[in-house]
């Protein structure tokens, strides 16, 4: 686990930098001509998005609501509707991840999913914390989203409840119990 003191980034920071690597691993797939070499880099980037969005189900989106109430949508709405397109993701993921052999068609409909969810998150979420989170705020955030990372999985789950009360205790019991 990170120490308080390790942790340099904020969470807004770290969120974004997630964002981008899912975004750039993306890219890197219309280069692979190798379709093992695809298949195994897939299947590293779903288990790379299920586990980014259990952290934020975990460590992020319960911390922020609060600071996200007099936003236009309203914070409970936002992390409500920021659940539910982990869930439609992760759906779309799942069936990829199914596939003995990932398909071009899979990939694209499961990245549609995807930037519609990254774009919405950084425009109605992330752009207005980075205002209304204070340095120290950011760094603990960050701190416990990586930390959330030893509790969560790496595997679709869109069962999952789509609750944001529930959704967190449901994350970690999922990933405990792969993890053991």
């Amino acid at each position: 686990m990170a120490s308080r003191s390790s942790v340099s980034i904020g969470i807004i920071d770290l969120i974004l930098s997630e964002h981008k690597y899912m975004r750039d691993e993306y890219e890197h797939f219309k280069s692979v001509d190798d379709e093992a070499q695809l298949d195994s880099r897939v299947r590293k980037w779903i288990a790379y998005i299920s586990l980014h969005g259990h952290k934020e189900e975990i460590a992020f989106y319960p911390n922020v609501e609060a600071h996200l109430k007099d936003e236009k949508k309203g914070g409970h709405h936002l992390i409500e509707h920021g659940i539910k397109e982990h869930r439609e993701l992760e759906t779309e993921l799942k069936k990829l991840s199914e596939e003995p052999n990932v398909t071009w068609k899979q990939i694209r409909k499961a990245v549609a999913k995807l930037m519609h969810h990254l774009d919405e998150e950084e425009t109605d979420i992330l752009a207005p914390l980075r205002t209304k989170l204070d340095e120290q705020v950011q760094l603990e955030l960050a701190r416990q989203f990586i930390h959330a990372g030893q509790l969560a999985s790496e595997k679709p789950h869109p069962e999952l409840s789509k609750d944001p009360k529930r959704a967190p205790v449901e994350n970690i019991h999922v990933g405990v119990v792969e993890k053991q």
